[in-house]
């Protein structure tokens, strides 16, 4: 009985395509290609040249880069240690309001009490110069008013150790009311410094960030091109050389493609390992780009994702991008195929990884479809 044909992989499949491809072509050695005319030897010399030029300044534009990226991290450990500050301030400010509130009632029950003293003070006195304003000769006052004199005499003279005694209590009252009033203005000015020192401080570390971060894009920006400038060189010389890529093996159509969404090959595969997406590398502090045009539905940080960055390219179609170092856009701001929404980490020199999902409603889909991508 005979077996029946075993089926071939689609790696056998794809081998058996090239091997075909290869004994029709004939074997692509050096020893098939002419050599090269003085000329063209001279122009690949020279685009050689470039080249080199073209890595060198990528290298060490990166390089600078990740320099300022570094610096920049330690902004930002002086920022996580100025916030510690403020946080021990903020415990003093909320030790100092409590103090000048405290202080705010006192003045007041002071004011409160010191009022109504002054004002029994004050009808007393009131009542007492009634008797002894202007009084008349004696030989002329009844003996009634006689005796309202001498009783009016008796009372001032009883009283008035009292009216002293009052007076030197309200003085103190007085003292104690300026104190309390220069104390309260002491924490108040305590609890202003010390909430303005802290804001100045991160202010100005926050400024310096900035800065930082123009240069370090300034210089990713040079990498980039300096990088894009390398590929289109090695294109050159390829080409001088012989070494054209075989094209169109896959037979795919160009129609309703969605750009690469940064400059680097496929390292990670959809439906492999049952990832629901692809896995993208890339040089540290690569600039990403919108692969279509669309709207930034999110754009930040999300959970243990770093920053993310999801971009609605059709009704139903959304591309999530995940595994940023930075992000440029934010959530409702429309975009163009092409247009940078971030960068990469630029922290370290190793190959950086950008996640990509492509999904319809909720459910990732297979992106190869829509995506020109160049694997590993």
């Amino acid at each position: 009985m005979r077996k029946p044909p075993r089926q071939l992989k689609p790696a056998s499949v794809a081998a058996l395509v090239v091997t075909g491809l290869l004994c029709l072509t004939g074997p692509v050695t050096s020893q098939s290609k002419p050599p090269l005319s003085k000329q063209a030897q001279a122009e690949l010399d020279a685009i050689d040249a470039r080249l080199t030029a073209a890595e060198r300044t990528t290298n060490t534009r990166r390089a600078s880069a990740r320099q300022i990226a570094s610096e920049i991290e330690k902004l930002r450990e002086q920022i996580v240690a100025i916030s510690r500050q403020q946080g021990a301030s903020e415990k003093r400010s909320a030790i100092y309001r409590a103090k000048l509130e405290t202080l705010n009632q006192m003045e007041a029950d002071l004011t409160r009490r010191l009022g109504a003293v002054r004002a029994k003070q004050s009808r007393l006195l009131s009542a007492l110069q009634l008797y002894s304003r202007n009084p008349p000769p004696a030989i002329f006052v009844s003996s009634r008013r006689a005796n309202d004199a001498v009783v009016a005499a008796i009372i001032m003279k009883e009283i008035t150790p009292e009216l002293k005694l009052r007076a030197a209590k309200l003085s103190e009252q007085n003292k104690t009311l300026i104190n309390v009033r220069r104390a309260a203005a002491l924490q108040s000015e305590a609890l202003f410094v010390s909430e303005s020192d802290v804001s100045e401080q991160q202010a100005r570390i926050e400024a310096l960030i900035a800065e930082k971060y123009d240069l370090e894009d300034q210089l990713l920006r040079e990498a980039d091109a300096a990088e894009r400038q390398a590929l289109v060189l090695k294109s050159q010389s390829d080409r001088l050389r012989g070494n054209l890529p075989l094209k169109g093996l896959l037979g795919a159509s160009k129609d309703n493609r969605l750009k690469s969404p940064i400059l680097g090959k496929k390292v990670g595969d959809y439906g492999v390992e049952g990832s629901r997406g692809l896995t993208l590398e890339s040089a540290p502090g690569a600039q990403v780009t919108a692969p279509g045009n669309g709207t930034v539905e999110y754009a930040g940080p999300l959970d243990t994702y770093g920053q993310v960055v999801i971009v609605r390219t059709g009704a139903d179609e959304r591309i999530v991008l995940t595994g940023l170092g930075r992000v440029y856009v934010d959530a409702g701001q429309t975009v163009i195929a092409g247009e940078p929404v971030g960068r990469m980490p630029n922290l370290s020199s190793k190959k950086t990884e950008l996640y990509l999902e492509l999904r319809r409603g909720e459910v990732p889909v297979n992106p190869n479809a829509r995506f020109d991508l160049a694997a590993s």
